[in-house]
C-alpha cells in the first residue's frame, strides 16, 4: 500500500508539470515520436533534455528538504523506463509492439522494482506515525489543501498545499508557486482532453472502423485499439505475453495500413492547436516559468 502511494505522489505531485508541460515527450530513448507529440513545437514548453534538467534539480531538492526534516528520499527518474511508451490512440510501432506487445513485461518490471527499491524498503520499515509524517513532510499537512488551487477546462477544480518539500523545491526553481501550479494543473489535464476530442472526432471513427476490418482480416476480433488492449492485459495465461506480441504487432501493421496512425497524428495536431488558442495563457506561463529556472536547475544538478 506505502508503494502505491508512492507512486501517486510521483504522478500528482512531484512530477506534476514535467512530462505533461511538454504535451508528451518521447519514448524516452529517443525512438519514434508518438501521435501526440509529432510536430507540438508551439505546445512544447521545454525541450525533454531541458525538462530533463528541471525535474533532476526538483528531485534534488526534494531529496535536500526531507533530509532536513529527518527523513530519507530517493529521487525518481522523470521517465519510468527507458523503453516506456503510451499509445493514446492505436498501438503504432511495430518494432516495439514487436518486443514488448502491449507493454506487460515492462509495468512487471517496473512493479517490481517498486516492490525491490531502496525507497520501498525504508517506507516499508516506517512505523505508521512516522510514515504519515513522512507524507506531510513531502506533501504538506492535509489541513492546508486548500491553499494552491487550479480549475481545468472540464469542470474540476485541484488543490493542495504550498508547504511541504514539494512546493519548497517548486518554490526555489520556479518562484510563483501559485503561477506554477495553477498553469502546470492546466497544462497536464489538456492532454486528455484533447485525446477526448480526437476519439469523437468522425474522421478518426471511420478510420478506426478500417482498422478493425483490417484487425478482422487477421483473424483478431477488435471494435477498438482501447478495447483490444484491455482485453489482452485482463489475459493472466501463462502464454498472455506471446499472444500480446503478436496481437500488438497485428495491430501497428493495421494502423499504419488503414491509416488509422496517420489520421490520428493528424487529428492530434489539429486539437492541441486548438487547445493551444483556447489556453495560451498556461501554456505561457509554464514556458516562462520553465525558462527562468533553468540556470537555477542546471546549478542544482551540477553540485548534485
Amino acid at each position: 500500500m506505502k508503494l502505491r502511494v508512492l507512486r501517486w505522489l510521483c504522478a500528482t505531485a512531484v512530477c506534476a508539470g514535467l512530462v505533461a508541460a511538454a504535451v508528451l515527450t518521447g519514448g524516452g530513448d529517443g525512438s519514434a515520436a508518438q501521435p501526440a507529440e509529432v510536430g507540438h513545437d508551439r505546445l512544447r514548453t521545454a525541450t525533454s533534455a531541458e525538462l530533463d534538467v528541471l525535474h533532476r534539480a526538483e528531485q534534488l531538492l526534494i531529496r535536500g528538504c526531507m533530509a532536513e526534516r529527518g527523513f530519507e528520499y530517493w529521487p525518481v527518474p522523470r521517465i519510468p523506463a527507458p523503453d516506456y511508451r503510451t499509445f493514446p490512440y492505436v498501438v503504432d510501432d511495430e518494432k516495439w509492439a514487436a518486443r514488448h506487445g502491449y507493454g506487460r513485461d515492462i509495468q512487471e518490471r517496473l512493479d517490481e522494482q517498486d516492490r525491490d527499491s531502496p525507497s520501498a524498503r525504508y517506507l516499508r520499515g516506517l512505523a505508521k506515525e512516522r510514515y504519515q509524517a513522512w507524507g506531510v513532510a513531502l506533501d504538506g499537512p492535509s489541513s492546508d489543501r486548500r491553499a494552491l488551487r487550479a480549475e481545468v477546462p472540464m469542470g474540476g477544480t485541484f488543490s493542495r498545499s504550498d508547504q511541504g518539500c514539494v512546493a519548497d523545491a517548486w518554490r526555489t526553481l520556479y518562484g510563483d508557486i501559485r503561477a506554477w501550479y495553477g498553469s502546470t494543473r492546466m497544462v497536464d489535464n489538456l492532454p486528455g482532453f484533447r485525446i477526448g476530442r480526437v476519439s469523437e472526432d468522425p474522421a478518426f471513427r471511420k478510420a478506426v472502423r478500417s482498422w478493425s476490418d483490417c484487425m478482422g482480416r487477421h483473424a483478431i476480433s477488435a471494435g477498438t485499439p482501447a478495447a483490444l488492449r484491455g482485453e489482452r492485459l485482463a489475459d493472466k495465461d501463462p502464454d498472455a505475453r506471446s499472444e500480446d506480441i503478436r496481437v500488438a504487432t497485428t495491430e501497428a501493421r493495421c494502423a499504419r495500413t488503414s491509416g488509422l496512425a496517420a489520421t490520428a497524428a493528424q487529428l492530434d495536431l489539429k486539437y492541441a492547436d486548438e487547445l493551444y488558442d483556447e489556453h495560451p495563457e498556461a501554456f505561457d506561463t509554464v514556458r516562462r516559468l520553465q525558462k527562468v529556472a533553468l540556470p537555477k536547475a542546471r546549478d542544482i544538478v551540477r553540485k548534485g
